[in-house]
Parts: C-alpha cells; sequence; structure tokens
C-alpha cells in the first residue's frame, strides 16, 4: 500500500491545512516509509502465545497508584505577588489613581 500526493492534498483539505508543494511531496515521502516500516514490522513471526517470554521475567512495574506530579508547583511559588489565592499585578498606568481592591474588600460573586 503506497499513499499517494493526491490522497495526501484530499486528507490535506479535510484537516483544513494548507500545504504548498515541497510539503506534499515531503508528506508523501514521510508517509510511505512509514507504511513500509509497518509492513516489515508485519512480516516479523511471532510465535503463538508472545514468544516464550515468561511474564515473570518482564521488568517490574511500579504500583498504579495516584500521586501528587514531583514537578508541580504550588502556583504561589511561581506569582511575584500572591494575594488570598490570586495573583497580583501592577496596576494599570490609567488607572493609578484608584487602589486597588484587596482579597479581603473584594465583592464575593
Amino acid at each position: 500500500m503506497a499513499v499517494t500526493p493526491e490522497e495526501v492534498r484530499h486528507v490535506a483539505a479535510l484537516a483544513r491545512l494548507r500545504l504548498e508543494p515541497d510539503e506534499v511531496e515531503e508528506m508523501t515521502r514521510q508517509l510511505n516509509g512509514i507504511l513500509r516500516h509497518v509492513d516489515e514490522l508485519k512480516a516479523v513471526e511471532v510465535p503463538e502465545g508472545g514468544g516464550g517470554i515468561d511474564p515473570a521475567d518482564r521488568a517490574p512495574l511500579r504500583p498504579d497508584a495516584p500521586a501528587a506530579d514531583p514537578l508541580a508547583a504550588e502556583p504561589a511559588t511561581l506569582a511575584p505577588e500572591w494575594d488570598d489565592g490570586f495573583f497580583t499585578v501592577p496596576r494599570l498606568e490609567s488607572h493609578e489613581d484608584e487602589p486597588a481592591p484587596r482579597a479581603d474588600e473584594r465583592p464575593s460573586s
């Protein structure tokens, strides 16, 4: 199975992508390369039952339990100014005459 430039243009039109002629050629070449690779994988003979691999020989898996993301940071650590759960930013020059309300002075919604 091979992808033609017409098929690439058709799929691009469905996705509302505008491809230049050189992009169509490149995309056709890349997609055909992927399909050739899939054909090579299909040709690999794998014995029934996974090729005799014992599940006990596999690498141990971590427990599937929810945990905090180690890269997650509290929003307050990312903000130069933080007031009662809100980021605070400098006032606009056009509003400099008005004082900024504090969190406890804001109307409740």
